[in-house]
């Protein structure tokens, strides 16, 4: 397979969520177009489709250099935990509720 032509992508520059270097087990990293969990084998992503399944996705043949280790990639995942951790959502300002209409049985009777 030849390489897509863009220049090499060090997994030091990928958010530690779209890699996993687990020890003792094979690489795996997302497609930086597609975000597909692929396996790079000799040191670039194989070809797999885009979203639309027909067209070949443009990560395809993305050359890859691994310069992390595990205990690396493994520090930087669980800092970026912590920091996922500290924020928070927005306060939700609830608006005054509807009156609740009366039941059916005490309508009047329209005569």
């Amino acid at each position: 397979m030849k390489p897509n032509g863009r220049p090499v992508l060090a997994v030091s520059e990928l958010a530690p969520n779209l890699l996993m270097l687990c020890p003792g087990a094979r690489p795996v990293l997302a497609c930086p177009d597609c975000l597909t969990w692929r396996v790079p084998s000799r040191g670039m992503l194989p070809p797999h489709r885009a979203a639309d399944g027909i067209t070949r996705c443009l990560g395809s043949g993305q050359r890859v250099r691994i310069d992390l280790t595990a205990a690396e990639w493994r520090a930087r995942l669980d800092a970026a935990v912590r920091a996922a951790g500290l924020r928070r959502g927005s306060r939700v300002h609830r608006g005054a509720r509807p009156p609740v209409a009366p039941p059916v049985f005490r309508i009047a009777r329209a005569a």
